[in-house]
């Protein structure tokens, strides 16, 4: 729905007209650039109901409506929906939100993109609910409540009755939704995990240290694994301001110039960032079981590196085992993954060059220009570019997730003849 607002700027103090493209919304801060000056004027809508839905804009909202004479100048924006900047009529491509993205896309990816993105945002409103319920429940030990909730919410035939089976039937409801949030184009999810699957598997049929060192470090793994169910939690909660990065990911090379003249007029970069953030650095913390299976499958132990290491890492601070890896920055940890072959999508999901610069302290969010700049990155990126950053956290702590399981599984109490 469109709503159209008489407005008067309070910087130049010229009155326009806003339409505002207006949808369901938990809560949504949003801006518009004035067309006489170019000020951005803040605001914010919140309402999943149209009898509850409020709008309020940080200017002043002039009494009565204005005709769209041929001199008034408009401007028409959806922080749902990105268009141009300069959006002022249904001409030319992305001028006008409800055409945007079928003109940028045409209909066949279009459609497939809306798909994608309604389940997305589906399993983030009715599937995820269930799986956070169920994994409070799991880490609380509520073994009860736990069978419950998977038997009349997730549809699960049996009762798990072990430690092993509950962590496994969590493990697999939380991915489950995740896969579906995360979305199907452009992931790589699936390939990881199938190959650290094999690895982890072959390893452990085969060398008693790998098999010890997952149950060592699976036991002292209880905090990170709630730390990293809080942070997934996180992200879905705010799925609403970071969703639009699926775009990117539908865009080829050859369109980045479309996709580039796109803007998204949210205003939400702090809280946005902070997920960034915390979910960049929890990711990282999780990379050991992928090396630690690697490891063991190439050299028959999970804390022998061998002699192939990135050429990156500086011959002084490549690890001589686990404990090392754990204390290298970021970068390092990063890199050793990625060398595996089918694991080099971690070196885009985790960029740490981008990291850098959406991570600096003087990184801020230009409403003048729709970019993401900051000292480190003064040409900075678009703001649809930093959500496909954000997405791409999102998978990669997805993934991890799945691994950091195999680690909680074979610490279960179960497997205590194994000692």
């Amino acid at each position: 729905m469109i709503s159209r607002y008489h407005l008067k700027c309070h910087g130049c103090g010229e009155a326009f007209i806003a339409r505002l493209g207006v949808e369901p919304t938990q809560g949504t801060r949003f801006y518009l650039p004035c067309p006489h000056c170019g000020l951005p004027i803040r605001g914010s809508m919140s309402g999943t109901e149209l009898q509850n839905h409020r709008i309020d804009i940080e200017c002043e909202v002039l009494s009565g409506s204005a005709p769209e004479s041929p001199g008034t100048r408009v401007v028409t924006i959806n922080p749902f929906v990105p268009s141009r900047y300069d959006a002022d009529s249904f001409t030319p491509n992305g001028a006008f939100p409800t055409l945007t993205l079928v003109q940028a896309l045409g209909d066949d990816a279009f459609m497939e993109f809306q798909s994608e993105r309604h389940a997305a945002l589906e399993a983030g409103q009715v599937m995820w609910p269930k799986v956070r319920m169920l994994f409070q429940y799991y880490l609380q030990g509520n073994t009860k409540m736990f069978a419950r909730i998977a038997q009349q919410q997730l549809g699960l035939k049996w009762e798990p009755s072990t430690s092993h089976e509950r962590t496994t039937v969590a493990y697999q409801a939380m991915g489950t939704a995740t896969t579906v949030i995360t979305g199907t184009t452009g992931t790589t999810s699936a390939n990881v995990i199938s190959r650290f699957s094999r690895n982890h598997l072959a390893a452990l049929e085969r060398h008693r240290d790998h098999l010890l060192t997952f149950r060592c470090r699976g036991q002292s793994s209880a905090s990170l694994e709630r730390d990293v169910f809080t942070e997934l939690n996180r992200f879905v909660e705010h799925h609403e301001s970071w969703e639009m990065g699926l775009l990117g990911r539908f865009f080829g090379p050859d369109d980045k110039g479309t996709f580039d003249e796109l803007v998204l007029y949210r205003d939400e970069f702090s809280m946005v960032r902070d997920l960034y953030q915390h979910g960049f650095e929890l990711a990282c913390k999780c990379l050991w079981p992928l090396v630690a299976a690697q490891n063991s499958v190439k050299r028959g132990n999970p804390d022998d590196f061998g002699n192939v290491h990135p050429d990156r890492v500086p011959e002084k601070q490549r690890p001589k085992n686990l404990n090392k890896f754990d204390k290298l920055p970021n970068a390092y940890k990063i890199a050793y993954v990625a060398q595996v072959p089918g694991w080099e999508s971690f070196e885009s999901l985790l960029n740490n060059r981008r990291r850098n610069t959406i991570g600096h302290a003087t990184a801020h969010h230009d409403l003048q220009t729709g970019r993401v700049v900051s000292d480190e990155g003064p040409s900075g990126m678009t703001y649809l570019e930093f959500l496909s950053e954000v997405l791409g956290v999102f998978e990669a702590l997805s993934t991890v997730a799945q691994v950091l399981r195999a680690s909680r599984v074979a610490s279960s109490s179960d497997f205590d003849f194994l000692e």
